[in-house]
């Protein structure tokens, strides 16, 4: 039996995904994971968070917190570009307490196209927030834990 045969047959050849640029480095998604990309807004202000909590926004008549993925990371809290936009995106959980969370960008996502022979895993610490570090082609990312985004983000609004 070769090794083709022996693969599950609902394993993707191929993933479409979002390359989404950070303050420091960038995030690679499935493109599922993205339901929207916004405009910059200053969200509502919140007392006795995190720094990397920005705040809440209203999308589509959901509060969502705002964060900054670098912060969370251990990065300090920067500026925002003129191209800064806002990513909403899927915690993964759709019937959870927060199906959605908004985190700030530093520019427009860009697909790509992802494939076993392209993804290279890289041997770094990792930083909460995130699952694993990889390069693609040659282009270093980060792919985020979106569960524990999602739980962290739910430790504030169980103390609100």
């Amino acid at each position: 039996m070769s090794e083709v045969e022996a693969l599950p047959l609902d394993v993707p050849q191929e993933v479409s995904s979002l390359l989404l640029p950070l303050q420091q480095g960038q995030m690679l998604v499935p493109v599922e994971s993205l339901s929207e990309v916004i405009a910059m807004q200053v969200p509502m202000a919140a007392y006795d968070v995190p720094e990397w909590y920005l705040g809440d926004l209203i999308w589509r008549e959901q509060r969502l917190p705002l964060l900054s993925f670098d912060v969370m990371r251990g990065e300090a809290l920067g500026g925002t570009s003129e191209n800064a936009r806002i990513a909403v995106l899927s915690s993964g959980n759709p019937d959870g307490d927060l199906p959605y969370f908004a985190l700030i960008l530093q520019g427009t996502p860009r697909l790509v196209r992802v494939t076993q022979e392209e993804l290279v895993l890289r041997e770094q610490t990792l930083s909460p927030g995130e699952l694993m570090h990889v390069a693609l082609l040659g282009e270093e990312a980060v792919i985020p834990d979106l569960q524990s985004v999602e739980r962290a983000c739910l430790r504030y609004r169980e103390s609100e």
